[in-house]
This record gives C-alpha cells, structure tokens and sequence, in this order.
C-alpha cells in the first residue's frame, strides 16, 4: 500500500504541467540571472560582484518556497476532497501521508538548489562544502512554508493569500545580508537567516561577519529542524479538525 502511495505521489507530480513548470522555474531564473547579470555590467559599465552571493542565496530561498507551496496546495487539496479523513481507515499513517510529501519537496529543493548553484557558478566561485551543506539546511524550509499555508489557511483562495505572507518571510533573510555588523542578529529569528549568513562567509571568506562558516550553520540546521518539529504539532492538530 505504501508502495503504491509513493507511486502514486510521484506519478501526480509528473503529470501536472503547472507542478512540471514549477519545478523547472528556479532553474530557469538561475539561468537568466546568470547571463543577464554579467550582460548588464557590460552594458551600464558597472559591476554587482558584491552582490552575487546575496542573488544565489535568493535563488535557494525561492527554490525551497516553490516546492513548500506545492506541497502546501497539495495538502489544501486533499483536505477539500476530505482525503486526510480517509486516513485514518487506511493502512497508510497521517505521518507517512503527510512525511512522504515533504521528503519529496527536501529532495527536489535539495537537487534543484545544487543545480542552481552549479548554473550560478561561473559568476562566482562557491567551496563545494557550501554548495551542499547550505542547501541541506534550506531544504528544511520547504516543509516549513507548505506546513504555514495550511496552519493559516483553509482553502486554496486563503492559501495563495497566505503564500504572500509566507513569501515575505524570505525577504528578511536577504535584507540581512546587507547587515555585517551586529545589526545583522535583527533578522536571526527567521528561520532562515542562519543559513544564508554560513553561505555568505564561504563566498566572502571567514573573518567578514561576526560568526564563523559552522556557528551560522550549525545553529541554523538545528533551528530549522525544531521549527519542523514544533509547526508540525500544530499543523496536525490545525488540519484534522
């Protein structure tokens, strides 16, 4: 039965053209970001190569709110089907229904995150530990805002309000990133944040920020992980009412 619920997801996924182009458009944007930004430092005879680090921490904050708000609008989906009642006589558990979806969307942020940042490359060089580790950490997000949207909204209309408000979340960390003093640890409660800043100090080099590669990574994955943990309490609690 779970076998064929994996099959399942994973077919659904395949065949939806808007889950297809979704998936695809982070890849997308890297690859205009890549040829666009050198194209108009030629062009205006300027240079953002202060900035480029600040682009692919971006790119990785979109990739991991995508694939949450699939996840998120799918789970809407199925509550308004009344599926998730449907659980509880089936052999399959409400934890590996809902656990299954966020290991895929980790999955595809992680994969997705990788290849942007190989795409991103040529601009600048990232150490290959920072290439996989932060997006390791970023993943962790996706399961994050697609819990979010369905905590705060009931349907699909609320849920793509809601998508707006969790979308602003990622601005935070990104305006952190023009922080190098203390000022930075403003933005340290968004969950977030932390990676970003261990992704800065590999591109700019120890010593820039006020913490070290590991401190911001470390502290990072165990935040992200607990934000997991904690959300899910109430997201289940919120959706089998």
């Amino acid at each position: 039965m779970s076998k064929n619920y994996m099959t399942y997801e994973v077919k659904k996924w395949l065949r939806d053209p808007l889950l297809r182009f979704l998936l695809f458009y982070p890849l997308l944007l890297s690859t205009i970001a890549r040829f666009a930004i050198p194209y108009a430092e030629e062009q205006f005879n300027f240079s953002l190569a202060g900035f480029y680090h600040i682009v692919m921490a971006g790119l990785m904050l979109m990739t991991a709110l995508i694939t949450g708000a699939i996840i998120g609008f799918s789970i809407l989906d199925d509550r308004d089907d009344k599926i998730l009642y449907a659980i509880d006589v089936s052999p399959v558990s409400f934890n590996f229904f809902v656990g299954f979806r966020f290991l895929m969307s980790y999955v595809l942020t992680l994969v997705t995150s990788i290849i942007s940042l190989l795409i991103m490359r040529g601009l600048v060089e990232v150490p290959l530990y920072a290439m996989i580790l932060v997006p390791l950490s970023i993943a962790f997000f996706s399961s994050i805002a697609a819990m979010a949207i369905n905590c705060l909204a009931s349907n699909k209309i609320e849920g793509f309000a809601m998508l707006k408000a969790v979308g602003m979340i990622i601005v935070l960390p990104i305006g952190s990133l023009f922080f190098t003093d203390a000022k930075e640890f403003f933005f340290s409660f968004e969950p977030n944040f932390w990676s970003v800043k261990a992704f800065s100090v590999s591109v700019l080099g120890e010593g820039v920020l006020n913490l070290g590669f590991w401190s911001y990574y470390v502290v990072g994955l165990v935040y992200l992980i607990l934000m997991n943990i904690l959300i899910f309490k109430v997201f289940k609690k919120r959706i089998m009412v």
